[in-house]
């Protein structure tokens, strides 16, 4: 927990309400003067647990799990994994108790710096938000995290860059309501399988996972698998042994390792299984491939099945 100097909570009663220091105790904030995130550590945030509170500013709550519930009148509102729900200023409400350390972010954002964004956008003006949940973009938690850091680490015109991270935070929030992210979601798709792929270059000698080329994406495991099929006609998984099997060719021409050692180096865990990968994509083992390279003819016929 940040230590919490006196104009810091006078900012976040601002945007929060009649909190207190000792509510805050398990909760981190990063704060500017529209937009404030708010993500619990460890325990809850006493203030959210108190019956019937409301907030001067919009509270867009982004869970990480499905556990976290809210009580509007009497209604349960419960939080899904991969949506965000929006709750209107001055509603009342309070967040229900759990087993669990209740894990999210709560972004609370300035209602008038939130409302003029909204002129920009097909809406009426009155339009209020009862824990209305959207699907949320996946750019939206990389947002947070970098408005984090820039808060945390105050490097000169963190002021400045801060005010612009506000901006896109609120507008991809709005554009979630709106559903208006289609259009450029191939887009992004391609950014972020491309970045999965550079990290398999980078890290095919490693023991590395689908689960963690999907976080680089920053999507969700069976997303990034059914894209990354679309994008590359190939599982993650047989595209990184295709990386393995190009590298341990070269390897193969140069016969100045062992087998063993070339399936150590390309990220097999040993030889018997890249053998038997080589074998199966090549229809030849490593051993016999090595032996015949001094053979012209041979050698360019496996190169050519390389390439098909």
């Amino acid at each position: 927990m940040y230590l919490i100097v006196k104009d810091e909570l006078i900012q976040i009663r601002n945007m929060v309400g009649n909190i207190t220091k000792e509510q805050l105790r398990y909760v981190d904030y990063f704060i500017n003067e529209n937009i404030g995130l708010f993500m619990p550590v460890g325990g809850p945030c006493f203030y959210a647990l108190a019956p019937k509170h409301t907030h001067p500013s919009y509270m867009i709550i982004l869970p990480f799990d499905d556990e976290t519930s809210l009580n509007l009148n009497g209604k349960t509102i419960a939080s899904k994994y991969g949506e965000i729900f929006i709750l209107s200023p001055n509603i009342a409400h309070f967040e229900l108790k759990s087993d669990f350390p209740p894990r999210y972010i709560a972004i609370f954002i300035k209602e008038r710096f939130f409302k003029n964004l909204l002129t920009n956008y097909p809406v009426k003006s009155n339009i209020i938000f009862y824990g209305n949940s959207y699907k949320a973009n996946p750019q939206l938690l990389p947002l947070l995290k970098k408005f984090m850091i820039e808060k945390d680490t105050k490097i000169p015109g963190y002021e400045s860059v801060l005010n612009a991270i506000s901006i896109e935070i609120c507008h991809t929030i709005i554009r979630n309501i709106f559903k208006l992210n289609t259009a450029c979601k191939k887009i992004s798709d391609k950014i972020e399988i491309n970045r999965a792929i550079e990290y398999i270059y980078s890290n095919f000698d490693k023991k590395i996972t689908v689960e963690e080329m999907a976080k680089v994406a920053c999507m969700s495991l069976p997303h990034f698998y059914r894209i990354f099929k679309t994008e590359t006609d190939e599982t993650p998984l047989e595209y990184l042994n295709q990386i393995r099997l190009k590298t341990a060719k070269k390897l193969l021409k140069a016969n100045d390792k062992s087998i063993t050692e070339i399936a150590l180096e390309c990220g097999f865990s040993n030889s018997a299984y890249f053998s038997t990968c080589f074998y199966k994509k090549f229809k030849i083992t490593p051993s016999v491939y090595q032996k015949n390279l001094k053979n012209d003819s041979i050698s360019k016929k496996y190169d050519r099945k390389m390439k098909d």
